[in-house]
């Protein structure tokens, strides 16, 4: 069997392969296989080998080419479509060119199936060694510096706001970032988080008008690190421009975690939250002022009541993935409640 062939059938004997027939038309892993590989060949050069193969918001493969390079394809299918991703992309080969960890865009975004594939040089990294608060710190000054590199995109290249930012008026939710949610299914019981999102998004509506371009998933799972030193920055497509509060309220509701670790409950504490909060301010060089704190925190309230609420959705769809354990976001949403993270 084909080395890419063997990792999609692998990844779909550990799970519903709904995001391959959704995007790709298919899941039949010698299809997607096919798929993947003719496109990459068609841009790149041919596959000699897979490395890995994973799903979660998109399709992602790590293959090795025939002249020995490394490069990483990932088919978006959710809030991604060239307009979208194209300033992303100038995003990442600019900070790449800075100095930032940065994988090198090779390719895209182009259609493919029903998505948008892209191409990135594999830069690899492994999982943060060293006691909690050193790596949090590392997180920490890594997202001011990625904020400050990136000041100079601003409004040069529009990447777009985050989906908590909403208009007013607008449906409470938006659709999950994983086909595995469905709200609209999974109601019943969710009011209280449903009561808190909505608070959320109503502080969230004055929010200001200074942006910056910061990443939105921006946690151990998605950077590489060498010891707690951040040496490779993925999943680029959570780009995003918010104002600079927006960016780390939204950031210390997750930067611990590491979906892929098998722990269970990567989430910080809300005391780690608010010590991010405050190693940010320290990277930055000055304390956000009392309004910002106000936005900062509502938006952390909201990121902690999206989480909240997939989580319930999988309680409610799928409950023999969580063991009986309470999930991590039902945990730090009750945890945090509506009480101010920030003095």
């Amino acid at each position: 069997m084909p080395a890419l062939t063997g990792l999609v059938a692998s990844a779909h004997a550990a799970g519903e392969p709904a995001l391959e027939r959704r995007v790709l038309g298919t899941d039949d892993p010698t299809e997607v296989a096919s798929v993947i590989e003719a496109f990459v060949d068609r841009r790149l050069g041919p596959v000699a080998d897979a490395l890995f193969y994973r799903r979660s918001v998109g399709i992602v493969a790590g293959l090795r080419l025939g002249d020995g390079s490394q490069v990483v394809l990932k088919v978006h299918h959710w809030n991604a479509a060239a307009p979208r991703l194209a300033p992303v992309h100038q995003v990442q080969r600019e900070l790449a060119g800075r100095g930032l960890p940065a994988p090198r865009p090779l390719v895209g975004p182009e259609p493919l199936g029903r998505g948008m594939a892209t191409v990135e040089e594999l830069v690899a990294g492994g999982r943060p060694e060293g006691p909690g608060p050193v790596v949090r710190r590392s997180l920490a000054r890594g997202l001011s510096a990625f904020v400050d590199a990136a000041a100079p995109l601003v409004g040069r290249a529009p990447v777009g706001g985050p989906l908590m930012l909403r208009e007013p008026g607008a449906p409470l939710w938006f659709e999950p970032h994983d086909v595995r949610f469905d709200f609209g299914a999974t109601g019943t019981g969710a009011e209280w988080i449903d009561q808190l999102a909505t608070q959320a998004r109503r502080r969230l509506e004055p929010a200001g008008s200074d942006l910056v371009i910061g990443h939105f998933d921006w946690r151990v799972e998605n950077l590489g690190f060498r010891g707690a030193e951040i040496v490779a920055i993925y999943d680029w497509d959570a780009v995003c421009a918010a104002p600079e509060p927006v960016v780390v309220g939204n950031a210390a509701a997750q930067f611990t975690a590491d979906w892929t670790s098998g722990g269970a409950d990567p989430l910080p504490t809300v005391d780690e939250m608010r010590a991010f909060v405050a190693d940010y301010e320290s990277a930055r060089g000055r304390s956000f002022s009392t309004a910002e704190r106000q936005v900062l925190d509502a938006a952390n309230l909201s990121a902690c009541a999206y989480g909240a609420r997939c989580a319930h959705s999988d309680m409610v769809l799928r409950p023999e993935i969580l063991d009986g354990a309470q999930p991590g976001w039902i945990r730090l949403l009750h945890e945090r409640g509506s009480r101010a993270l920030l003095d």
